[in-house]
């Protein structure tokens, strides 16, 4: 009994990492960044400012604001890949599966420690715009705007 605990936790904690290490290794590889930001630009999403709205974020109340910009900006994206073709016709890549099954654990990360660690919080919410951006540069349609 007591091995089968060891080995279903070691197993768990294998995979935690592997998840991890798989979504750092998608943001870190070669993505359509010149896309994103086209994107964000045409339709005025804020994932490419978390940077700058970090560094001038004080308080929770500052990272609530930075986060609800970050849903938003999730919102739209999620609608302009809903319209692109490729994905219509062959669904979310695993990639982006992967890495929304990570932006809503950074969520979850980010709601325990905006307060208690701000580093960490800080941490959590720029993976969050980077997985928004590598999902707005997932779209090789023509690029369309979408009203909010």
């Amino acid at each position: 009994m007591v091995t089968s605990v060891v080995i279903i936790v070691l197993s768990l904690a294998m995979f935690v990492y592997w998840f991890r290490y798989s979504c750092i290794l998608i943001l870190e590889s070669n993505w359509n960044e010149e896309l994103a930001v086209a994107i964000a630009k045409q339709n005025e999403l804020s994932f490419g400012s978390v940077e700058e709205s970090l560094a001038a974020a004080e308080s929770a109340e500052d990272f609530d604001r930075v986060m609800a910009s970050l849903e938003r900006d999730l919102r739209v994206v999620r609608t302009l890949l809903s319209n692109c073709p490729t994905v219509q016709e062959a669904g979310y890549s695993l990639e982006c599966r992967m890495l929304m099954a990570d932006y809503h654990l950074q969520k979850a990360w980010f709601a325990l420690a905006r307060v208690v660690a701000p580093p960490k919080a800080r941490h959590a919410l720029r993976e969050m715009a980077s997985i928004v951006g590598y999902m707005a540069g997932e779209c090789d349609a023509p690029l369309v705007s979408v009203q909010s």
